[in-house]
């Protein structure tokens, strides 16, 4: 049987660890080769290596800060030459912290719209060119519940997620004449190794008030990717897909 991804290029930023290890390895497990992106942990990237090549699949690791525009242009060539294409771009690159807007510093908000927002745009701007030439391409961003309702304490987060998504919609109506799906996963707090930034009782009053009651693992993410990634979802664009337990409905 023909896995769903065979023949695919896959470049997932933040590939190293939480959702973007989750669905750069879901991806492998289809068949689609991988480049992995990371900023910090070259162990942890190579262990994805390692693994997606255990699945059969090829893969490397990139060094790359999605907020700096000449890193971003050496990923994407890098990309190209192991590759020779790029079919899907998964956006989810992120940082996380929570704090007041009242005492918020400058260089807290811009390191995080730098990170989500300007990272989604280098990483887009510099593959879609490719994308626009073979007439294919799923572009994939993850964004999060907050770009969505909002949440206290992370305007900056809010901020940046809901740019995300209208970034999502105008590319989607701008490329979709030349064969590319642009769409966004939105999800609400996920087990990932940031799931414990949150103290435990706010962590488990904002889950426990899901309709589904449960915190949301990567699998739920991943899944909800693999559909974007393939023909599944061809006549999806601009669309905001929720794996969120029913935190946002839309």
């Amino acid at each position: 049987m023909t896995k769903r991804l065979a023949g695919k290029i896959a470049l997932v930023t933040g590939g190293s660890r939480g959702l973007g290890r989750g669905i750069a390895e879901s991806f492998a497990s289809e068949g689609a080769n991988v480049v992995v992106n990371y900023v910090k942990d070259a162990a942890a990237a190579d262990s994805v290596v390692a693994h997606i090549k255990s699945l059969g699949s090829d893969a490397i690791a990139v060094k790359a800060d999605v907020g700096d525009e000449h890193a971003v242009q050496a990923m994407v060539d890098e990309s190209l030459a192991k590759f020779g294409k790029i079919d899907i771009l998964v956006n989810n690159a992120g940082l996380l912290n929570s704090v007041p807007l009242a005492e918020m510093s400058i260089d807290t908000w811009d390191q995080m719209i730098r990170t989500h927002l300007r990272g989604m745009f280098l990483c887009t701007r510099f593959v879609i060119p490719h994308m626009i030439k073979q007439k294919s391409g799923k572009v994939i961003n993850v964004t999060g519940t907050f770009g969505v309702i909002g949440g206290a304490d992370f305007t900056h987060l809010s901020a940046a997620k809901a740019g995300m998504i209208g970034f999502t919609r105008a590319l989607a109506r701008e490329v979709g004449k030349q064969g590319i799906n642009v769409n966004a996963i939105c999800p609400a707090i996920i087990r990932t190794d940031l799931y414990n930034f949150m103290p435990d009782n706010v962590r488990d009053e904002i889950v426990g008030a899901y309709p589904l009651g449960r915190v949301g693992e990567v699998e739920d993410v991943a899944s909800t990717a693999m559909f974007l990634a393939t023909k599944d979802s061809d006549f999806f664009t601009g669309q905001t897909l929720c794996p969120a337990g029913g935190d946002v409905m839309v």
